[in-house]
């Protein structure tokens, strides 16, 4: 059960442990109607610490345009020196505005992205340690690095070899953002890279943006069929939902490539919700079509696609050695670990 005390505990791990806020500080909650109540957990975490202020923005769902001028308009009048966005964006408008980073650079501050707020993310999704979290996280990345040949299985369907680029970095994000400039989305915990081929059926159970709000977990899995690094045929029993992937992958020439191989590195976040900003940290695995993060991963195209694939409860393989069975991680301790990986914030 989810109640008051879990919410306020993950606030408050979200303010003293991911942000690690100072007394002398300032911290800006931007919130909508529909988040208030989640909201107000996280201002009085913020206000047991610093200073502390929320700003009411329209729907960006309804009016992102709007929205976005409020936003602006509070960043700029406040100036913190934090900023936790706790307002619901659907669509990932915002995640994908340069301008909002910008902003952020602007005024010095460092953030925290909430776009998907629900009670699930608050309580279990952040009620945790989260540095061991971020322990975990790391472990996992330098286990994972060097890997030449990722195989994901999983009862539902799943049945695919990517292949990777042994030189090519994996990327952790701990959700640990101490520093001016420092951001990302929250709850957290994942490593990933970008591979270089893939062949075989990805079962996903949940898909991303811009799907994942009015799909949720699905009652039956999308099947993605992948032949030299680029989706093939996408097949669902819901034919509307099915032509819609269909559409969108064919956005521009890059959309259906694989562009992210992730692994969710979070053992507090124990199984998938359907909201796709707590899936990605459980452990098991998410794929991305489309754009491949060249910053971090060492891909050399872009696209202006970029859409999860969350597989449920998978088996993974890495160059022939279980990392996790069903879900469920193994004693890492048996993988050789030659360094671990620093991390960055997307």
């Amino acid at each position: 059960m989810i109640d008051a005390s879990m919410l306020a505990a993950g606030a408050t791990e979200l303010i003293q442990g991911c942000l690690e806020v100072r007394p002398d500080e300032t911290v800006l909650v931007l919130t909508d109607a529909h988040t208030a109540s989640l909201a107000r957990h996280i201002h009085e975490a913020a206000a047991s610490v610093a200073c502390a202020t929320t700003a009411l923005l329209p729907s960006l769902n309804d009016d992102y345009e709007l929205a976005f001028g409020r936003l602006e308009q509070a960043l700029l009048e406040r100036r913190p020196n934090v900023v936790v966005f706790a307002a619901r964006d659907d669509q990932d408008h915002l995640a994908w505005d340069d301008r909002y980073w910008k902003l952020l650079e602007a005024v010095g501050a460092r953030s925290a992205q909430m776009p998907a707020l629900d009670a699930q993310s608050l309580g279990p999704g952040m009620s945790m340690d989260y540095r061991a979290v971020g322990r975990h996280t790391e472990l996992v990345t330098s286990v994972a690095t060097g890997t030449s040949i990722i195989t994901v299985l999983n009862a539902l369907g799943t049945d695919i070899e990517l292949r990777c680029d042994p030189e090519r970095p994996w990327t952790p994000f701990t959700g640990h953002y101490p520093r001016p400039g420092d951001g990302g989305r929250l709850p957290q915990g994942e490593t990933f890279c970008s591979p270089i081929d893939a062949s075989g059926v990805i079962a996903a159970s949940v898909i991303g943006y811009p799907f994942n709000a009015a799909t949720g977990l699905l009652r039956e899995p999308a099947l993605f069929e992948i032949e030299d690094g680029r989706l093939r045929r996408v097949t669902h029993p819901d034919g509307q939902l099915q032509q819609q992937l269909r559409d969108w992958f064919g956005r521009d020439a890059q959309a259906g490539r694989v562009g992210e191989f992730a692994l969710g590195t979070n053992p507090w976040c124990t199984e998938i919700t359907g909201n796709l900003l707590f899936d990605e940290n459980v452990p098991g695995c998410h794929i991305a079509l489309g754009h491949p993060f060249g910053d971090y991963t060492g891909a050399d195209w872009t696209s202006g696609v970029h859409v999860d694939l969350v597989v449920k409860q998978p088996t993974i393989r890495l160059d022939g050695k279980t990392i996790l069975r069903d879900g469920e991680y193994q004693d890492l301790a048996s993988f050789v670990v030659p360094h671990t990986n620093t991390e960055r914030s997307r």
